[in-house]
């Protein structure tokens, strides 16, 4: 019990007494406690961290700063970035893709880095650089095709009456084709593709534009390109037998000719080496399947003798092809090119003479007389083409057939594959004959070209039945048709220069 004599203050001291040893130690510990709690506090609030960057230290100078410095106002402003042109049409689908994928992963996306354009080489997977276009030996041009440079086009154009409407044409021309190019390099609808994709690939080469050079439109042409060797190297199995030739499709003697055509056209101008292997291998092809009478049938058909209904096999429109292919050949300079399609081409002129109508000046579709299609033009070509500038009798009796012609766009009797040929052969022919043609063509498909660069149907419904199935053809094929064989039409100021500039000038009595 407690003792009550003493007052409260000693009975509260006297157990801080009796254990005076531990007071005294928990009053030390809590003055530690509290110096040390003081000493973080103030090393937190007040010093500096103990790591920063020279820049950042203290220093203990006394000098006054100098004052900031005045902007100079002798500085360029700052650059602005203006957005990348659009991608070609090829390009386009990959970019797309990836925009996509940026915009859905975050609110923001910084811009695509241009894409470089695929290069032409034998390792697909190598970037390596081409020589620029005319620079150097690698793409030297026959004299003939020189006119397909920038300023050869400008210049040969103004030589031989080009208005500005046509080269305009052109241009939207091949934005029009660049569009219409499917993924896989080729054009039109599988049953024909390899046939329009080497008539598209012609209207390209025939501007000048390569791989190598073409700042608008190589992606477009390198995929081309690719889509034909693809095709050629898939079917180098069948050279030497069988119908179909390199490239597939029926009647496959068109469209191996006009692959073909354009393959020879792919290595004058690019020199890409895959190329040569294939282009050797389908003039081969061209050779073997000619008929004895220099003409070349359906599916190269050599079966000996005439047809059920007793007509010669050989057909002008084949024919018109083959020979174009083989020109085309002889202007690759792959080592004895040119000696071979020599005698082919000799022989092939006699065909020509063979279906010649001198009562009219026509050439005949299978025989003298024959006028279910326009051909004439194609005789007369394939004779300037191959004579050099010196034409007989049957070219000038040709080219008055051709000038007989009355050209409308819209008109019943428009035969878009005659106007390919005789625009050709009147631009090789020169003199009266071509002063007449340009005076008309121009004009008639500079004024007809759709808004989109494309064409659009012609009047070609004679007494009853079309002139030329696809000229009308309202359906895929039809369009890329139109569209490029009258490209090619416009482009004959620069395609190929005229042969009868080395004979002296134009053909005489016309």
């Amino acid at each position: 019990m407690p003792d009550q004599s003493k007052s409260h203050f000693e009975r509260f001291l006297r157990p801080i007494l009796a254990s005076r040893f531990l007071t005294v130690s928990a009053l030390l510990h809590l003055l530690i406690i509290i110096l040390l709690g003081g000493r973080v506090l103030f090393n937190k609030y007040v010093e500096p961290p103990d790591f920063q960057s020279t820049g950042d230290m203290v220093s203990t100078d006394t000098t006054p700063a100098p004052p900031p410095p005045t902007p100079d106002t002798t500085l360029p402003p700052t650059p602005t970035l203006s957005a990348p042109p659009p991608p070609s049409a090829p390009a386009a689908a990959s970019l797309n893709a990836l925009t996509t994928l940026n915009t859905s992963a975050s609110s923001f996306s910084m811009p695509l880095p241009a894409i470089a354009p695929p290069t032409i080489s034998k390792d697909l997977t190598a970037a390596q650089p081409q020589p620029a276009f005319g620079n150097g030996p690698v793409v030297a041009l026959p004299t003939s095709m020189a006119g397909r440079s920038a300023g050869g086009r400008e210049a040969t154009g103004e030589q031989y009456g080009a208005k500005a409407a046509a080269e305009q044409a052109v241009l939207r021309a091949l934005r029009w084709l660049q569009a219409q190019q499917h993924t896989d390099g080729t054009w039109g609808t599988p049953y024909y593709h390899d046939a329009f994709t080497g008539l598209a690939l012609l209207c390209f080469l025939g501007h000048g534009e390569t791989p190598q050079n073409s700042k608008e439109f190589n992606v477009v042409v390198t995929n081309a390109i690719n889509a034909l060797v693809a095709e050629g190297t898939a079917h180098q199995s069948r050279f030497g037998g069988g119908s179909t030739g390199v490239f597939s499709g029926n009647p496959s003697a068109y469209q191996h000719g006009i692959c073909t055509y354009a393959l020879c056209e792919a290595y004058t101008m690019t020199k890409d080496d895959r190329l040569a292997p294939i282009v050797t291998q389908a003039i081969d092809y061209i050779v073997k399947g000619q008929r004895p009478d220099g003409g070349w049938a359906y599916s190269y058909d050599m079966t000996p003798g005439v047809d059920i209904k007793g007509v010669e096999r050989s057909d002008t429109s084949v024919s018109g092809w083959q020979i174009q292919a083989l020109h085309a050949a002889g202007l690759t300079g792959l080592p004895g090119m040119e000696q071979a399609v020599h005698p082919i081409m000799d022989n092939a002129m006699k065909n020509l003479d063979r279906v010649f109508n001198p009562q009219d000046g026509s050439f005949g579709y299978r025989k003298a007389g024959d006028h279910n299609y326009s051909l004439t033009g194609v005789g007369v070509l394939s004779k300037l083409f191959w004579l050099g500038g010196r034409p007989d009798h049957t070219v000038r009796e040709g080219l008055k057939n051709i000038m007989s012609k009355d050209l409308s766009y819209s008109g019943h009797d428009c035969n878009l594959y005659a106007w390919y040929y005789d625009t050709q052969a009147c631009f090789q022919a020169q003199g009266g004959a071509w002063d007449w043609w340009n005076h008309r063509f121009q004009d008639q498909l500079t004024n007809s070209q759709s808004a989109d660069g494309s064409w659009p149907p012609t009047g070609g419904q004679e007494a009853g039945r079309v002139t030329d199935n696809y000229a009308t053809d309202m359906t895929a094929d039809g369009p890329i048709y139109r569209t490029t064989l009258s490209c090619l039409m416009l482009e004959v100021f620069y395609r190929y220069l005229p042969t009868s500039q080395e004979s002296g000038g134009g053909v005489e009595g016309l």
